[in-house]
């Protein structure tokens, strides 16, 4: 009898050491199994999330290019009230205040800001025994209170940068009346003698350009016809434009009609990528073809000062300390009264000892109209934008969104 239980006991310790064992690899085939499962389903929910903060941020990016509406008709009372005055300084909101909630937020919940819901409430707290901001129902005798949302009170945020395309040379003029102008102001852009070291052979395909084959080749771009343009003293060398690009892999046209984007600028012959660079800033597709010089950068008013002078032999032109001298003192008349008129910049600058040629006066204005709009919306982290070039009238030139 004892060795008969001796024999069960030996065969049930066996089978727990095979359970044991089955046990064992189960989880060794389902640990991996479950593992990759969480995995992709932890993936699966943050692809979601994201996705659900993309939409969020693209909504607040709509709702800010709503807003920048909101501003432009704004501006436009600006505007007419500086009119109205005589106020000669164009003054642009978006240049005193940052549309950018995050940091408004922060100002409108403290010092002497106030949310909405607050004014509309009113100052009084208790009047005549009602709730402050309560209205009366007379035929009821019932009260109730009126309350409003306070400001920018939105889960996310959204900025607004708002950028003048009437400070940059319109390049899609040269196929227009006023080449001679355009071509003046590019002369300006690469004139100075600190670019001499860029007009060797200067490509990957070694290309040998100087200042003014480079700008004859972005004229043949836009211009129409196959000949090289030969107008003006510096652009005599004639002959067929397509020739230079013949031997290009893959081989490519000359377009002769407008950029229809400014990238295009590199297929030109001889516009290598830092030449690009250089031209960049200060070149547009979407202008008036004017100048803005209340806005225009400190290099751009130096290039049409270059482009337009009478003696440009001055001293200002080749010696870096003098110009710099010179742009410090042209520069502290804007700050301190603007430009109300274009002659207050010639004028300035003939007082300083630049005499500009009178043709300048065409090309220049005090105001802009058409600027580059980047609004983006932000969601824990999550960016999306929508970037647009538009006038103040709502005349919409590009839009793209991201």
């Amino acid at each position: 009898m004892k060795k008969f239980f001796k024999n069960i006991f030996r065969i049930k310790s066996k089978e727990k050491g095979v359970a044991l064992v089955i046990v064992v690899v189960m989880i060794s085939i389902m640990l991996p199994i479950v593992t990759d499962m969480n995995y992709e389903a932890r993936t699966e929910f943050d692809l979601a999330m994201n996705y659900k903060r993309k939409a969020e941020a693209q909504a607040l990016a709509s709702s800010a290019v709503n807003f920048a509406v909101v501003v432009f008709d704004l501006q436009k009372q600006v505007d007419s009230i500086l009119k109205k005055f005589n106020m000669g300084q164009s003054i642009e909101i978006w240049d005193i205040v940052p549309f950018d909630t995050q940091l408004l937020r922060s100002f409108t919940t403290a010092g002497p800001f106030v949310d909405i819901e607050d004014v509309v409430a009113g100052n009084n707290p208790q009047e005549d025994g009602k709730v402050a901001g309560s209205i009366q129902n007379a035929e009821t005798d019932e009260t109730y209170t009126e309350t409003g949302d306070p400001i920018f009170k939105f889960p996310g945020d959204f900025r607004i940068d708002f950028e003048s395309e009437d400070t940059k040379i319109n390049l899609n003029h040269l196929a227009y009346g006023s080449r001679i102008a355009i071509i003046k102001m590019l002369e300006g852009i690469i004139e100075p003698e600190f670019y001499d070291f860029i007009f060797l052979e200067n490509t990957s395909r070694h290309e040998y350009v100087e200042r003014s084959e480079l700008i004859q080749n972005i004229v043949d771009w836009v211009d129409v016809g196959d000949e090289k343009y030969t107008d003006g003293e510096k652009y005599i060398s004639g002959g067929d434009e397509q020739s230079e690009y013949d031997n290009f892999v893959p081989q490519y046209k000359v377009k002769n009609s407008r950029f229809d984007t400014k990238q295009e600028l590199l297929m030109v012959y001889g516009v290598t990528p830092v030449i690009y660079r250089i031209l960049d800033p200060y070149t547009t597709i979407y202008s008036t073809g004017k100048i803005n010089i209340n806005k225009a950068s400190p290099f751009m008013l130096e290039a049409l000062i270059r482009a337009y002078a009478v003696d440009k032999a001055a001293v200002v032109f080749y010696n870096e300390d003098a110009m710099r001298e010179f742009l410090g003192k042209i520069l502290a008349k804007k700050a301190k009264d603007g430009f109300s008129k274009v002659t207050d910049f010639t004028q300035a600058c003939l007082t300083e000892g630049v005499e500009l040629g009178k043709d300048i006066s065409r090309v220049l204005d005090v105001a802009g109209s058409v600027y580059r709009i980047k609004a983006t919306g932000i969601k824990e982290g999550v960016e999306s934008w929508v970037e647009m070039v538009v006038d103040k009238e709502g005349n919409i030139y590009y839009y793209r969104e991201g």
